[in-house]
């Protein structure tokens, strides 16, 4: 499919999601450095621990500049709760250690003064700061319209018939990236999520039900039968 047509499908999803869920809240952190940190806590574990190990973090060290000198064994004890501590805290305070040596201040914020290229592959030269990690600290900490895939996105695209078949996470980031109209990444990032959540989930998608059902490829492409199903 072209990039105009797909552009304009996402258009009409981007849509339909909002009637289905409505207009996100914003989520904004006031420091770029503040949405890194959070979105190294929640690799691998839910938003709740991750908010949990990050309130925790901040309230034993209320600046950045405070955890820089910190042993990562200091770190990973306030980082228990969000789940493979020893690793996070590593990256954590090799990530401040070097933002202070290449600033002289522990800040990002320098960041918002780049496009948002610049800034994306700047945090990827950072260890432990993948695709999806760059992309969503961009989006929430700078609010830069940078799309993250993560793995409800990914699914629900895949379904949609949006991402190439074995095509990667992070290849379909990148592709879907430059395609969806700036104004849109925000909304249709989130929206995706609830809507993977909700309704397109892993096992079980309750098709009846779905809003995106005239879009969805994996719904045409499936027996009827067994996609019309009620859930029970």
């Amino acid at each position: 499919m072209k990039n105009k047509t797909r552009t304009d499908q996402i258009s009409r999803v981007h849509r339909r999601l909002i009637e289905c869920y409505g207009l996100p809240a914003p989520k904004t952190y006031h420091r770029i450095l503040d949405a890194l940190i959070e979105t190294i806590l929640s690799q691998n574990t839910s938003d709740i621990n991750s908010h949990r190990a990050h309130l925790s973090l901040k309230k034993r060290f209320p600046g950045w500049k405070e955890a820089v000198s910190a042993r990562p064994q200091a770190i990973a004890t306030v980082i228990r709760t969000g789940g493979l501590a020893g690793i996070k805290s590593r990256r954590i305070s090799k990530l401040l250690k070097l933002i202070n040596e290449e600033q002289g201040l522990v800040s990002l914020e320098y960041l918002k003064k780049l496009s948002p290229e610049q800034a994306y592959h700047k945090l990827l030269s950072y260890d432990g700061v993948g695709p999806k990690t760059a992309a969503c600290t961009l989006l929430f900490g700078a609010g830069m319209p940078v799309f993250p895939v993560d793995t409800h996105v990914y699914r629900v695209c895949q379904r949609l018939g949006w991402a190439r078949p074995k095509e990667s996470a992070e290849s379909f980031q990148e592709r879907i990236g430059v395609i969806i109209p700036p104004a849109q990444v925000f909304n249709l990032h989130v929206n995706l999520i609830s809507h993977g959540r909700q309704t397109c989930q892993p096992r079980l998608p309750d098709c009846s039900r779905c809003c995106l059902r005239e879009y969805c490829k994996h719904l045409k492409d499936s027996k009827p039968k067994n996609l019309m199903e009620e859930r029970p």
